[in-house]
């Protein structure tokens, strides 16, 4: 996968580099489920300790996004993110499906566009939840939610670098188009 399309060693990659629907749902699965081990990996070694979940989720988006074996290669890090997220969060998971499907229906037919809304959309709406229900709906122990807000913040951080070039991209495509017209 790192050697065709664009190289990006993602689900998104596989799938438009093959054309193969089954490959890149494999691969999609594949980075969810490293997500969601590092996170049960954390809890089992660190219990609930929340910062050691908080920090091996961040770490393992960061190593799917710039992999050292790949030479700071690597993917966007959605679905790497989805696995973590499924684990210690599902409400903003199921935030950020929505405005992704909400960006990508509602603003452009494109999956950049609609993962961009999502990681945008998915960070204000962290830090406007409401800390009750930020404590009601992790599936970990974390006592303090701004450490939450904090973490998916960071999380989006890394996603959003990753797609800050496929967006520039389009913007690209999109202006020489017009100026064609």
């Amino acid at each position: 996968i790192a050697i065709i399309g664009t190289g990006n060693v993602g689900a998104h990659n596989a799938y438009d580099a093959t054309g193969s629907k089954f490959l890149g749902i494999v691969v999609m699965v594949i980075d969810a489920l490293k997500g969601a081990s590092v996170i049960y990996l954390a809890k089992l070694f660190h219990g609930d300790y929340f910062a050691a979940m908080a920090v091996a989720g961040t770490m393992v988006v960061f190593g799917h996004n710039w992999n050292v074996l790949l030479r700071f290669k690597g993917g966007r890090g959605l679905a790497t993110a989805a696995g973590v997220f499924a684990v210690v969060d599902p409400l903003f998971l199921i935030v950020w499906w929505v405005t992704f499907l909400t960006g990508y229906f509602a603003i452009r037919r494109d999956v950049h566009v609609g993962s961009m809304t999502a990681i945008l959309a998915t960070v204000v709406l962290a830090w406007s939840t409401p800390d009750r229900v930020i404590r009601d709906t992790t599936m970990v122990v974390c006592l303090d939610p701004n450490q939450m807000r904090i973490f998916i913040a960071a999380v989006s951080l890394l996603l959003f670098i990753r797609h800050v070039e496929p967006i520039r991209e389009l913007i690209r495509t999109s202006v020489s188009t017009d100026d064609e017209e």
